[in-house]
């Protein structure tokens, strides 16, 4: 079978069961009168979800059915208006959670709009693994009771109170179930152990219905008062008029709404996120977020719960789906076939069956890596080497398990809101910018001749390099585009570092191109940035970053040395030749420049000259390698070369060479084996010392040359300590 069609099927499956226990979760507060209510939100809410998503979206499988977290959401919110209006009839009731859901789909389309959707990837994982966990939490003790073969109940102290309406037969049933989910899911795990241990407890069902007296007590736990259905203008008017009488209603709904849409947003993009990060897609957030709020305005108008687009275990089983919407139809049509199959019996459907098998995938919703780090922040051992993630997602759980304690669900959420504006507003203190420094030390690993790196001092004096860091977005584009605007107006050129960033969005490109390539036209062309790797950021904010440095007429490179080195060729003059070296020299000036003949009178420059034999490499040649033994002394009259470094199937290039300098000094020294490999980037002519000659010269010719050698060593150093501080941000 092709894979999407395939993995569409499976997590339909799954999804028709999870979406009748969501509903009837959604519901429970209703008692059984709701119960049948939930099963048709449940089921409506997937199959409006999987047919839009099918129709308009573009991800993988559209698991258009409710999640736990949402249902969880509106079962508090028909709480909280119970206790503000103990009057309200079930209509009503139902009304009120009907616009909620239909208010959450209109703030789902405006959070698009504002451009939300995008900001949510860039979401600290912490944040979220702290509020998927307590909602796991929550919706494993809500579906507790049904889940050990109660009847349907609101929590466990509820369904403690009614013990003696409990079945040991259906808890026998539902612990094999469990033993199932937890072997197929656990032990080996296998995409299909959901729909195994489904099939199984069903069947067992069945087998014991069939074989025992109609007398056996709750063997079913099926819907009571079947089908009980709501008029949609009845829930309307109805809601509309508790409203009116009871104005606190109002602030219940619109906060149980911005709830819902919240996490609506959240799950699905990052779903969608999971989605991309496995098949190497990219997908248009803006499409899947109309697509999700419409669906969610559909279903509250169909007195419905909302959809959420979500990627399942199974579903991650077979390499989520696939990169067309075949999986997303095999979806629709799977729940569209399973409906239909079973509406003339789903009055007798043994719900505990499917709350069992949801109630244990639920459980597996808390992360095993969250539980750890709460026993080691209560540990006097371990808490100081927690790092801050870790210490982060604890008090995120804590405060909102906490918070739903004390009041409800509702406002633990609310304090998991709290906790992502938090996020943002310590983004926009820290504005992006991790560090600026004027007429910066850090050069590239290039030696020059004397008379270039004298120029550079001066030029660099107008010089500005400025590292960026973490996410840019909303939130600090402003205040960061109206630094820069003002720190590099008196630059001439300035280095962008881009490598630390991870997260651009428009609002971003758009304020520093307005506030940089606009407003300063004197650095375009002039200035050079450095992009991260294309495998440490998406491809989209690679993009985005690409069109900022576009947009304000930078050079792009990968490497910090070499934004240096382009820089620094462009205030020489060079960065019109395609390597950047200098002119040919001749010989006797190429030996001034390597600083072998300071110090010493003419007649011994003319004799140390001679001495010296030419070379001619071309581009690509190795003039030595690492290890080689020492051959004598070499000096660069024309061309440029590298020194590498291999380590495994890593290289590294530690300095660059310009006419004048002066190789292989080091093992000429030390007689030691060469450190590097050096190799010529263009058409070279060197100048050879060989080890031989260098021993018979004149006491009174080797004694300076060997105090020049020093000196060039010294300058070695001093290079590598300024190459050193690229490293370091400002």
């Amino acid at each position: 079978m092709n894979a999407d069609i395939k993995a569409g099927a499976l997590v339909a499956l799954a999804g028709f069961a999870q979406a009748l226990v969501y509903g009837m979760l959604a519901f429970a507060p209703l008692g059984q009168d709701g119960l049948a209510i939930g099963l048709y939100a449940g089921l409506v809410s997937a199959l409006v979800g999987s047919a839009l998503g099918a129709l308009l979206g573009r991800a993988p499988v559209q698991f258009g059915g409710p999640r736990s977290s949402t249902a969880l959401i509106v079962a508090g919110s028909i709480f909280g208006f119970q206790s503000q209006a103990q009057t309200l009839s079930l209509t009503a009731l139902v009304g009120l959670s009907a616009m909620e859901v239909l208010l959450a789909g209109l703030l789902v389309f405006i959070a698009q709009r504002q451009g939300v959707g995008r900001l949510m990837q860039c979401l600290p994982a912490p944040v979220l693994i702290g509020m998927n966990t307590t909602l796991g939490l929550f919706s494993a003790y809500k579906l507790l009771p049904a889940m050990v073969g109660f009847a349907v109940f609101v929590g466990v102290p509820h369904a403690a109170a009614h013990l003696p309406e409990a079945s040991w037969l259906v808890a026998a049933i539902s612990g094999l179930t469990t033993l199932l989910v937890v072997y197929f899911r656990v032990v080996r795990p296998n995409p299909w152990g959901m729909v195994i241990a489904l099939l199984a407890g069903l069947t067992v069902q069945q087998a014991c219905q069939y074989g025992l007296t109609a007398t056996t007590p709750l063997l079913g736990l099926t819907t009571a008062h079947w089908p009980h259905t709501v008029n949609w203008a009845s829930a309307a008017e109805q809601g509309l008029t508790a409203l009116w009488q009871h104005p606190g209603l109002v602030l219940q709904v619109g906060i149980g709404a911005g709830v819902i849409a919240l996490l609506v947003v959240l799950e699905s993009m990052q779903s969608l996120l999971t989605v991309d990060q496995t098949l190497n897609t990219r997908h248009d957030t803006a499409r899947e977020l109309n697509t999700l709020a419409l669906a969610t305005v559909v279903n509250g108008l169909l007195l419905a719960l909302p959809s959420s687009n979500y990627v399942s275990r199974s579903n991650n089983g077979l390499a989520v789906g696939g990169k067309t919407r075949r999986s997303e139809a095999a979806y629709c049509a799977v729940l569209l076939a399973l409906s239909a199959l079973l509406w003339p019996v789903l009055d007798r459907l043994p719900i505990h069956i499917l709350a069992t098998v949801v109630a244990i995938s639920s459980l597996f919703l808390i992360q095993g890596k969250t539980l750890h780090w709460v026993r080691d922040f209560f540990s006097p051992r371990k808490h100081g080497r927690m790092d801050s993630n870790a210490r982060f997602t604890v008090w995120v759980l804590l405060g909102m398990v906490g918070a739903t304690a004390l009041s409800n669900l509702l406002v633990g959420t609310l304090v998991g809101v709290l906790f992502v504006a938090a996020y943002f507003l310590r983004q926009q203190s820290v504005g992006g910018l991790l560090a600026l420094e004027h007429q910066p030390v850090g050069r590239s690993r290039t030696l020059r001749p004397r008379g270039d790196r004298q120029a550079l001092d001066l030029a660099f004096r107008r010089v500005c390099r400025v590292t960026l860091d973490g996410s840019l977005f909303f939130g600090n584009a402003a205040s960061l585009a109206i630094r820069l605007h003002d720190e590099l107006k008196p630059c001439a050129h300035w280095v962008a570092d881009f490598s630390r960033v991870r997260y651009v969005d428009d609002t971003a490109v758009q304020a520093l191109v307005r506030a940089l390539g606009s407003n300063l036209p004197h650095l375009k062309g002039h200035s050079v940035a450095v992009l991260p790797a294309a495998q440490h950021v998406p491809a989209e904010t690679l993009r985005a970053l690409e069109q900022l440095c576009q947009g304000c007429g930078l050079h792009c490179t990968s490497h910090l040395d070499d934004a240096f080195y382009w820089l620094e060729n462009h205030l020489l003059g060079l960065s019109d030749r395609a390597s950047g070296e200098s002119p040919a020299n001749p010989v006797h000036q190429a030996l001034l420049d390597s600083h072998v003949c300071d110090g010493l009178p003419p007649h011994l420059q003319t004799q140390l000259t001679e001495a010296w034999l030419p070379l001619q490499l071309t581009a690509g040649e190795t003039l030595f390698r690492e290890g080689d033994a020492a051959s004598g002394l070499f000096v660069l009259a024309s061309g440029q070369m590298s020194a590498w470094h291999h380590s495994g199937n890593h290289s590294d290039r530690l300095m660059r060479f310009c006419p004048g300098s002066l190789i292989g000094e080091m093992a000429l020294l030390d007689q030691r084996p060469r450190s590097a490999t050096l190799v010529a980037d263009t058409a070279c002519t060197v100048l050879h010392l060989p080890l031989q000659t260098y021993h018979l010269l004149d006491p009174e010719l080797a004694t300076p040359l060997l105090r020049n050698l020093a000196k060039e060593l010294t300058l070695r150093v001093r290079l590598s300590n300024q190459g050193l501080a690229l490293t370091q941000p400002g």
